[in-house]
């Protein structure tokens, strides 16, 4: 009798965790996660992406509004050349970044979540085994362009945002000096 009940209750709970494996996994996280597979198939070893990384990881990115999120209120006080330049750095950094720490998680082991989408907005929810061990939440969140493709335009790394973590970064450095220093640091960064 133990035994069939532990069959019947290890049954239920298979049955009611099934639908929740797949729950919320829309056109966002399979976008992602064509995404994420190609980068990993073609990622240079350590830090350099090259070109075919790279465009796959300028799809990815909303370059344009990550920048914007990331100055904040100094974004209107720059001139349409100066936000060009400034979101070229930044999307040069932030690539290099992004690429630089693919060694470190075990591609096999990335578990796409689920996704939380509302009209154009989606937050994709992974967890990374990273090859020391750890389990690491990153989400993804995401905005679908016109063109219907989903961008990223933030990443949150155990729920620290990327985006913000530059912002504060980035007032700090134009509060103490200016932001033609900000600019210096990021061309010297990005060489």
């Amino acid at each position: 009798m133990g035994y069939r009940r532990t069959r019947l209750l290890a049954g239920l709970i298979l049955a009611l965790l099934a639908p929740a494996v797949g729950a919320g996994a829309g056109e966002p996280t399979e976008q992602l996660r064509a995404d994420i597979d190609e980068l990993y198939r073609l990622a240079a070893p350590v830090g350099q992406p090259g070109a075919p990384a790279r465009t796959i990881v300028d799809r990815m990115f909303d370059w344009t509004a990550i920048a914007e999120a990331s100055l904040r209120d100094h974004w209107r006080k720059r001139t349409a050349a100066e936000r060009a330049e400034f979101t070229r750095l930044f999307a040069d950094l932030f690539a290099r970044a992004y690429t630089s720490r693919i060694h470190l998680v075990d591609a096999k082991s990335f578990r796409y979540v689920g996704d939380a989408t509302a009209g154009d907005h989606s937050t994709v929810k992974t967890k990374v085994l990273t090859k020391r061990g750890s389990t690491i939440d990153v989400d993804y969140v995401m905005r679908a362009t016109p063109g219907q493709r989903w961008h990223v335009q933030d990443v949150r790394v155990e729920t620290i945002s990327l985006v913000d973590n530059y912002r504060v970064q980035f007032d700090t450095i134009i509060s103490k000096a200016s932001y033609d220093e900000l600019v210096k640091r990021l061309r010297a960064a990005v060489k």
